[in-house]
């Protein structure tokens, strides 16, 4: 049995998407959305921190809540380039409490951004895919390193590099490029990396290439992270009040609790969420991840149940129960 037991004293959660709450590109499983579902019932506050679009979150999550409940949600997508909020009817607010999408980039830049995105693909001649869940990308795609699946998400644009983050040295010898060895992996998405900061250093556009998750390659605003897009909620206390929550509940570490997927300091950015509150306050971490990689001095713990990633958020939430 896990050693870690529910805080029934918990207010706000704040939650990573991807593999904590749903599958790569697939909703929710109903059981989940039950709990999460319950959990507002009894007042607390959702807050979705994700690289993932506002459309991805809303469609595969926040939509199937109901109604009533939804204005105890918040969500930031594209790894916080915008917060958004919603009405106690359950729409979307009119405007994001928190934007830097228009306010970084021009109409033209916005274009050369995208200009420069086919640039890479066509030096690297990677294969597109539109998104889907992994499996059914490895149907199509089959085990082609070039093969990756792209999705502009307008303040963030994405290369999801399932075969290529971990090429096999045979792999790698067949491209037309080297790929070097990072953490012990041939990762395609270094090379590209590189050259992403070059053209985008050129075209003096304010976009940051980084690592995110197993196997993505994010190319996020620069400036645009985790913590910042947390900061900037509770930090405000009119968001604060609207969801019901104090200045004072947000620094009580009982009253605050963080679930996540990768808080590695090497290849993760969850840790980005802990950073932005007490030290004291507890990550729960879904992976089976190396301890000895978490950022010092923050309350992350490995969860130690029989299940992990979004199963084994399920199965700590069913521990309510007992």
């Amino acid at each position: 049995m896990a050693s870690i037991h529910w805080n029934p004293n918990v207010k706000l959660i704040i939650a990573d998407v991807d593999e904590t709450i749903a599958g790569n590109y697939i909703p929710a499983v109903q059981a989940m959305l039950q709990a999460l579902t319950s959990l507002l019932e009894e007042g607390k506050v959702l807050f979705f921190v994700s690289g993932a679009s506002l459309t991805r979150i809303r469609t595969r999550i926040v939509d199937a809540i109901p109604a009533g409940l939804r204005h105890q949600i918040v969500v930031a997508h594209c790894s916080g380039a915008e917060v958004w909020g919603f009405t106690n009817e359950g729409e979307l607010n009119d405007q994001p409490f928190y934007s830097v999408y228009d306010s970084s980039l021009t109409e033209q830049k916005k274009k050369i951004w995208r200009e420069k995105i086919q640039q890479l693909i066509a030096e690297f001649q990677l294969h597109i895919f539109a998104p889907s869940s992994d499996m059914e990308f490895k149907q199509k795609a089959g085990d082609d390193p070039l093969a990756i699946m792209l999705e502009d998400r307008g303040p963030q644009i994405t290369f999801e590099m399932i075969n290529g983050y971990d090429l096999t040295e045979e792999q790698e010898k067949a491209l037309a490029i080297s790929v070097p060895q990072t953490h012990g992996n041939y990762d395609l998405r270094i090379p590209i990396l590189e050259r992403a900061k070059q053209l985008f250093e050129e075209a003096d556009l304010p976009i940051t290439p980084r690592l995110a998750g197993i196997w993505a390659l994010d190319f996020a605003l620069k400036g645009v992270n985790k913590t910042i897009a947390v900061q900037q909620v509770l930090q405000d206390e009119g968001i604060l009040s609207s969801l019901g929550l104090t200045r004072e509940d947000i620094q009580d570490p009982e009253k605050v609790e963080i679930w996540g997927d990768r808080f590695s300091v090497l290849t993760g950015t969850d840790r980005h969420m802990s950073e932005a509150l007490p030290t004291e306050v507890r990550s729960i971490d879904f992976r089976q991840e190396n301890p000895e990689e978490f950022p010092q001095g923050y309350n992350v713990v490995l969860w130690d149940g029989e299940r992990e990633l979004h199963d084994g958020l399920l199965e700590y939430l069913q521990t309510r129960q007992r």
